[in-house]
């Protein structure tokens, strides 16, 4: 294994830091504290890494007192806990006078490799260091670094391209220092149209349509085998995949596993229920999927009343999308709710009294908001019913913020009331 890492750290001093679209993220670690990338794989966790990489490298930290490591690399297949050591042998052995200057570790994948935890606080305990460890597990954010680094971390969720990002990548740019006119709404509604089918993957960003689909149900099959199948030791694989592939081809809906293991049974699927929970858990934890609750302050209701279910981006969702025009309303709702969930993670639906639903519900600076989504309003139907369960939601909580989220219209409802916003506006609030 010394020979392997003398290698690996000698190919990371020669190979050139790749380009990269910077994302709106600070990796700056606190001291005495490991930072901790958790996200879905390929949202762009490593080229994080690479960016904080650079960014030293700009402030003038010589490159030998930086670390790389990506434990997805087949030459540290069988890595263990007693490897960690070599590690720092053959970091420090090169030139000793580095155990005197702070250093830079960067451990991408690190769930890889069981009980990594403990060398990472002993790292940290021991050492002059900041170190930044990268999974594609949620128990990055709980067990794991509860037990083992017992609050000695600092958790970072990563998801792909923000509109912003995705605007960046493409080269589009945008004045935020002017007025926007008519010419520049219409290129922000066209590209937000865009964003949201194709969403914000990043390797998926320039791939024709196909080929895009393509590499977004490898990206699921990988989630699903790597960190489901094998991660949790999974033996139903035929049960788990017909309920993803359910959640998938019907997103933004309410799913509720009585129904589906009814559904499964009469298709002669055997699976009990406490195995789909589990299947819907292993995949929240390897962000691939969200479960969003009822907004109650009952936890009973929570529990028992069905979760509404989004998927990371919509890439993945035009991948498995069977339609020739695919549902542009859940693709709008799924974009609307990941875009919330990037900088809030209490949120809910609600359902009033007289059974009408508010898609997205939360609380900011002391009052709640409510949110809706719909592709237009054009429709009188439509318009009626969004606006409805609204001012009935609004009774019911009081005062709150009230917003319906469509593809390109921009006005207000119920004597200003209501706002209604188009995406690309929606998207620009993002933190």
């Amino acid at each position: 294994m010394k020979e392997i890492l003398e290698r690996l750290f000698g190919d990371f001093l020669e190979r050139p830091i790749p380009e990269l679209t910077r994302r709106d993220a600070l990796l700056n670690p606190l001291s005495g504290k490991a930072l901790a990338l958790v996200g879905m794989r390929r949202v762009g966790k490593t080229y994080l890494c690479y960016q904080r990489i650079g960014e030293l490298l700009d402030s003038g930290i010589e490159r030998e007192r930086i670390l790389y490591l990506n434990f997805e690399d087949d030459r540290l297949f069988g890595f263990s806990l007693s490897d960690f050591q070599i590690i720092l042998d053959v970091f420090y052995a090169a030139a000793p006078e580095k155990k005197s200057s702070h250093c830079y570790f960067f451990f991408d994948e690190i769930q890889n490799v069981p009980n990594w935890e403990r060398f990472v606080r002993r790292l940290i305990d021991t050492e002059e260091v900041s170190v930044i460890v990268t999974g594609s597990s949620a128990k990055l954010l709980s067990a794991e670094i509860a037990t083992g680094l017992r609050g000695r971390s600092v958790d970072v969720e990563v998801f792909p391209f923000s509109f912003q990002e995705y605007l960046d990548h493409h080269a589009i740019q945008i004045s935020h220092k002017q007025p926007i006119g008519a010419r520049t709404r219409l290129l922000l509604n066209q590209q937000a149209e865009l964003y949201c089918r194709k969403g914000g993957l990043p390797e998926l960003q320039k791939l024709p349509q196909d080929r895009a689909r393509e590499v977004a149900q490898s990206y699921v099959d990988a989630v699903v085998l790597r960190d489901v199948i094998e991660r949790h030791g999974v033996s139903n694989v035929e049960a788990l995949r017909a309920l993803l592939y359910q959640v998938l081809r019907e997103p933004a809906t309410k799913l509720s596993i009585h129904k589906v293991y009814q559904d499964f049974k009469s298709r002669g699927l055997r699976v009990s229920k406490d195995d789909l929970y589990a299947f819907m858990r292993h995949l929240a934890d390897a962000y691939l999927l969200f479960q969003l609750p009822l907004w109650t302050r009952s936890e009973k209701k929570r529990q028992v009343n069905p979760k509404k279910v989004y998927v990371i981006d919509n890439g993945i969702l035009d991948g498995y999308s069977t339609q020739m025009t695919a549902d542009q309303g859940a693709f709008l709702e799924n974009l609307v709710f990941i875009t919330l969930r990037r900088r809030i993670s209490e949120l809910g639906y609600y359902e009033t009294r007289q059974g009408y639903e508010v898609d997205f519900v939360y609380g900011e600076a002391g009052r709640t908001v409510l949110v809706q989504a719909a592709w237009s309003l054009k429709n009188v139907r439509t318009r009626e019913r969004e606006i409805r369960a609204l001012l009935q939601a609004d009774q019911e909580l009081e005062n709150c913020r009230k917003q319906i989220v469509t593809l390109d219209e921009e006005t207000t409802l119920e004597d200003g009331e209501i706002e209604v916003l188009p995406l690309w506006k929606f998207l620009g609030l993002e933190a």
